[in-house]
């Protein structure tokens, strides 16, 4: 691996950390906000801003890209295909989310408890979905052939 190789790695793992950091704050955050919204209106406000978190955290996913450079225009593309079906993936997980979770509050609209624990396990479910889009995004990345660094050489040219 080249130190031009280590320098990108580098890169794309501090700009993973601080998205990370930077939703482990806003998570915090909704969680001591979700903690104090007692009211519907409040509590279905609180699952929309979840909701957004975990895309945002997704959309900083899929604008990281591994060796972006040194993949050839058709795996590009397989690259590219993958994150559209993963963000539509996504957009569905979202609604259906928010279709249930408006169901309950019609259902139950002062039963807290049930609301909070509902919103936990969709906050779990997008966390599990986004860390399955990226084993993918992984897999497919390193099905990938590297391109090699230098053209290879013309037989005519060693003579």
């Amino acid at each position: 691996m080249s130190p031009e190789d280590n320098k990108d790695i580098r890169a794309q793992t501090t700009v993973r950390v601080r998205a990370l950091l930077y939703g482990a704050c806003a998570a915090a955050a909704l969680h001591g906000a979700s903690a104090r919204a007692t009211d519907p209106v409040s509590q279905h406000r609180q699952f929309q801003l979840e909701q957004q978190q975990d895309a945002l955290t997704f959309q900083l996913q899929q604008g990281i890209r591994d060796r972006a450079s040194a993949l050839a225009p058709e795996d590009a593309r397989r690259l590219d295909a993958l994150q559209l079906q993963q963000r539509l993936e996504y957009q569905q997980l979202e609604q259906q989310q928010l279709q249930r979770e408006l169901s309950l509050r019609r259902r139950a609209p002062h039963d807290t408890a049930r609301l909070d624990a509902q919103r936990e396990r969709f906050a779990h479910e997008r966390q599990l979905e986004l860390q399955r889009f990226e084993l993918d995004r992984h897999r497919l990345i390193q099905s990938m052939p590297r391109q090699p660094l230098q053209p290879p050489l013309d037989a005519n040219r060693l003579r």
